[in-house]
């Protein structure tokens, strides 16, 4: 199990009931490391998510922040998509920097974009509209937004999906970097892609 960290962010859900699916009175408490959520399709994993991120309401319960209720738009807490945004028309390192702007109190510094941009092989892509790009380069343009802003909590929905093996190295390793002070919520179906990583696992369904 992961060791709480002093002074780190807790993530509290307190009888939790999605609004859809067959996610009820769920109650567990997230402390700064890795968690995998796991289960069959249309078990509520994404919609867990959108809960914790606050885009979508549960039914019954609470989700709490070190005993604050979340609100919706946190800069506690970002959630990665499975797939981007419905918006083709934006240049990629225009959202990338969109996304970062968000979450002025942690994101990281130009250096360190930089170097994660250039290790997710995305670079080259940064004039390029996102409807213009491949499902997997898609999705590393909004992981590498998630690792520059940095929030406590950081909500990853199926990561590896449509990503080349040598990018999910690279991911392994900047998750790797941030699970020592920041909550990492990982929807999955393939644990073992994380096993690095040492992670809780919670079974939905």
């Amino acid at each position: 199990m992961t060791k709480p960290i002093l002074n780190g962010p807790i993530l509290t859900l307190q009888n939790v009931t999605l609004p859809r699916g067959p996610v009820a009175d769920l109650s567990v408490e997230f402390h700064p490391g890795t968690h995998l959520v796991v289960g069959p399709n249309g078990v509520g994993k994404t919609s867990l998510l959108n809960s914790i991120a606050g885009t979508l309401k549960p039914k019954s319960g609470a989700i709490l922040m070190n005993g604050q209720s979340i609100a919706a738009g946190s800069t506690d807490v970002l959630l990665s998509p499975n797939a981007p945004p419905p918006i083709p028309w934006i240049r990629a390192g225009l959202l990338l920097e969109f996304i970062a702007s968000l979450y002025p109190a942690t994101r990281k510094d130009s250096q360190y974009q930089k170097q994660v941009v250039e290790q997710l092989g995305i670079a080259e892509f940064l004039n390029t509209n996102m409807g213009a790009l491949s499902a997997g380069t898609a999705k590393k343009m909004l992981l590498a937004a998630a690792f520059v802003a940095a929030p406590p909590i950081m909500l990853f929905d199926e990561p590896t999906n449509e990503i080349d093996a040598k990018s999910v190295s690279v991911i392994m390793s900047l998750m790797t970097e941030a699970s020592t002070d920041k909550i990492l919520v990982i929807t999955t179906h393939q644990p073992s892609t994380f096993t690095s990583l040492t992670p809780t696992i919670l079974r939905l369904g």
